[in-house]
């Protein structure tokens, strides 16, 4: 790899191009290179410094193998609120660093730009899930940001971006009020605070919630059905499979994308049919999803197969639930063997990768 001083002299060079393949230099950066990267920054130009970062979260969406995070972390810092806000949703993979918390926290409480704390709310979100749901991380860590969140959802006075982001990232908490929370922001006029409840109402996996995503499937806008179409996968809503089907023959590519998702969330015999069918269709990118949504489905078929084993006598061996456990865990997990350890919490992290990607995704399209 060429020398930092070159890829330096490259983006101080307002007059060239920003060159992708010089970019990826900026990944894995050591202590030394960081330094001489923060010593440049601020001498360059606002749209320099948004071109760089915008280019460094298209490359780290498209290739895992890059870390751009030492940069995303130094432009947290950045005078340009643009900046800041794209340099949160570079770390997007981010939800175990207790420090990195902290800093989307702080952005939160005291960034004086909208979008930067809307931004700060969804990272927070993720830390949330891992907190209150996956348990991996303290969940007194998570609770003072959890009841900013819910303070800034509740005061008409915070603007909506906020407002409606807190509610997202409360979707992955357990909180007593989250329900009314959420029927409160579907009530709401502004489509925009309908469609974060309904990513909130997924986001709880509760069939309590089926009528307003039903509702909201056949709704005229294309926001509230694509959320929607993501919910009914998360909540597993049998009777939506009909009208997932009408989307993918219908929708624009994202729709149809969250609608093949669902359906291989969902299972079930017509589900399984009409996936096997876009899987031996023209379009190789629809094929190539109802694979992959083919795949979900089989782990969901094998996993209800065994449910029942989650029903045994609670007075049965201890040992012998934990060995029906640990298989299962296996199976869901796709391995051939826990092993050790280390490969076990290996396996996880595939399965959180993938779901954060799934989760950034469908973000993208909607953050404005």
């Amino acid at each position: 790899m060429p020398s930092v001083e070159t890829l330096l002299a490259h983006l101080k060079d307002e007059a060239t191009p920003l060159s992708i393949p010089r970019l990826h230099w900026l990944s894995d950066l050591s202590d030394e290179e960081l330094t001489q990267v923060a010593q440049v920054w601020p001498t360059l130009s606002i749209a320099r410094r948004r071109a760089i970062i915008s280019h460094l979260v298209d490359i780290g969406e498209e290739n895992m193998e890059v870390d751009f995070g030492r940069v995303f972390q130094m432009a947290l810092s950045d005078p340009d609120p643009e900046v800041r806000a794209m340099a949160i949703d570079g770390l997007w993979y981010e939800d175990q660093d207790l420090q990195l918390m902290r800093r989307f926290f702080e952005l939160f409480e005291k960034d004086p730009a909208t979008e930067v704390r809307a931004r700060a709310a969804i990272g927070l979100g993720r830390y949330f899930y891992n907190a209150c749901i996956m348990e991996q991380i303290p969940l007194s860590a998570v609770r003072p940001a959890i009841e900013a969140l819910r303070r800034a959802f509740y005061d008409p006075a915070e603007p909506l971006e906020v407002r409606r982001r807190a509610l997202e990232a409360l979707g992955n908490t357990l909180e007593p009020d989250l329900p009314r929370m959420i029927e409160r922001a579907y009530a709401d006029p502004d489509e925009r605070m309908r469609a974060s409840a309904l990513f909130a109402m997924g986001r709880t996996g509760e069939a309590q919630w089926t009528q307003y995503v039903m509702e909201a499937l056949r709704s005229p806008s294309p926001a509230l059905r694509y959320e929607a179409a993501v919910a009914a996968g998360e909540i597993g809503i049998r009777e939506a499979v009909p009208i997932l089907e009408r989307l993918i023959e219908e929708g624009d590519a994202e729709i149809r994308e969250a609608a093949i998702w669902a359906l291989g969330e969902i299972g079930g015999p017509r589900a399984r049919e009409i996936l096997s069918e876009i899987a031996q269709g023209k379009d190789e990118d629809l094929a190539t999803l109802a694979n992959e949504a083919l795949g979900e489905l089989e782990l969901l078929e094998g996993a209800e197969t065994f449910m029942p084993l989650m029903e045994i006598d609670l007075e049965a061996e201890e040992e012998e639930a934990e060995d029906w456990l640990e298989w299962w865990e296996r199976e869901k997990l796709g391995l051939e063997e826990l092993g050790e350890e280390e490969e076990e919490e290996e396996g996880g992290k595939e399965d959180r990768d993938r779901d954060r990607d799934r989760d950034h995704r469908r973000r993208r399209r909607y953050l404005s």
